[in-house]
């Protein structure tokens, strides 16, 4: 048990001897170069018309991917391309219980 003990104080030490020369190399401050653009992240808040009755709306949902709606037994109803979408969208959904999934966003919905 000590011989463990030993290893992995050792070890322990190495590793601030290793981190302490590693401080001391001069490594440049821009990793990346200067022509790179930040890539902003394109959202938008979808207005969702259930049955032309019941209004929801989803916020920060991505303007490129799908929305998918699946039954409560994880079954998919329908899916829709986000980039014909433009805010609103009429869904017509038979009675259940659904969750509607638009990138990360996902939400449960009861249609009666």
């Amino acid at each position: 048990m000590t011989t463990y003990r030993k290893i992995l104080l050792s070890l322990l030490l190495a590793g601030v001897s290793l981190s302490a020369s590693s401080e001391e190399k001069d490594f440049p401050s821009d990793s990346f170069p200067s022509d790179f653009k930040e890539v902003q992240d394109r959202t938008m808040n979808l207005d969702l018309e259930i049955n032309r009755t019941t209004k929801i709306t989803l916020e920060n949902i991505p303007t490129t991917g799908y929305l998918e709606v699946y039954s409560i037994l994880g079954l998919k109803v329908t899916s829709v391309n986000l980039k014909t979408i433009l805010g609103s969208y009429p869904l017509e959904l038979p009675k259940g219980i659904y969750i509607i999934k638009a990138g990360k966003v996902a939400q449960k919905i009861i249609v009666r």
